[in-house]
């Protein structure tokens, strides 16, 4: 009788998932050379092929697609009861893994995790920095604090404060404006994740793209480009009126204000660790 291998069987699923090797090893934190090998014993063990691939990447074989998605069954399942008896975890302590963006955790979060881990000291918190929205379903991660307009329906949490946007750059950018042509300057636009955002559409809909000099994927190297005079940045206020360097225009783009959420997933509400860490940030971050 043959035996599924599990460990295997979850590189197989990260690969078809996501479409491809080298996305996979990202997510997964190996090289691409162990899924390879991984999917490849998956494959010997069962003497079947589980992948095509063409160009759009690796596909599903016709063969494959059904023992895929009763996997995929099968995982979800274990992700439920892993949340579940982390949900009814009475202890402060362990590991409690919290993902929040590089802006966030550079210019307001270190205080807060400081005194944290003064008050809970038994608690080691894993901060995932990423501008990528997580799977809190999958426990990616346990508490996500992020912005957002829509938070996801799937998810709990609390709306802390606003977080507002500005226009800036470094004064002698500003110098060399002519008046009342600020959208004709040179800007640094978005790159992959923040490109999706609705700060990403409204730039788009409002600088000419031959205007965009550079392109980046975190608000923190949109801030060292605009430190550097390479354009005008569009930037949230807690993060450019931190810089020494920048000017904020007055510009308004008061229609971009978002909130800031901490937000964890229904299972994980009753956990110890999780319920501290949500109660001790949105005392926090609620504050004026």
């Amino acid at each position: 009788m043959q035996h599924i291998n599990w460990d295997n069987l979850r590189y197989v699923l990260m690969v078809a998932n996501k479409g491809s090797i080298a996305a996979a090893a990202r997510e997964l934190e190996v090289n691409r050379t162990t899924v390879l090998r991984r999917i490849n014993k998956f494959q010997e063990n069962l003497n079947c092929r589980i992948f095509d691939r063409g160009d759009a990447g690796y596909v599903l074989t016709p063969e494959a697609e059904k023992m895929i998605h009763a996997a995929r069954e099968v995982e979800n399942t274990l992700f439920d009861m892993q949340r579940q008896i982390a949900g009814h975890e009475l202890k402060l302590e362990g590991e409690l893994r919290v993902t929040t963006t590089d802006s966030f955790m550079l210019s307001v979060l270190g205080p807060h995790l400081a005194t944290f881990r003064q008050k809970h000291p038994h608690i080691v918190v894993d901060v995932l920095v990423t501008n990528s929205l997580l799977d809190l379903t999958r426990r990616d991660a346990d508490v996500a604090i992020r912005p957002t307009s829509a938070p996801e329906a799937s998810l709990v949490g609390r709306r802390l404060c606003d977080v507002e946007f500005g226009v800036y750059a470094v004064p002698e950018v500003l110098t060399a404006l002519e008046p009342d042509s600020v959208l004709d300057a040179r800007w640094i636009g978005f790159a992959d994740s923040l490109q999706s955002t609705p700060i990403g559409s409204w730039l788009e809909a409002t600088v000419k793209q031959q205007n965009i000099c550079l392109r980046c994927d975190s608000f923190v190297a949109i801030r060292i480009a605009a430190e550097a005079g390479i354009g005008l940045a569009l930037l949230p206020r807690f993060l450019g009126d931190d810089s020494a360097k920048l000017v904020r225009l007055q510009l308004p783009v008061d229609e971009l204000t978002t909130g800031l959420w901490i937000l964890t997933h229904p299972d994980l509400v009753r956990s110890a660790r999780v319920n501290a860490f949500v109660q001790h940030f949105t005392e926090a971050l609620s504050a004026p």
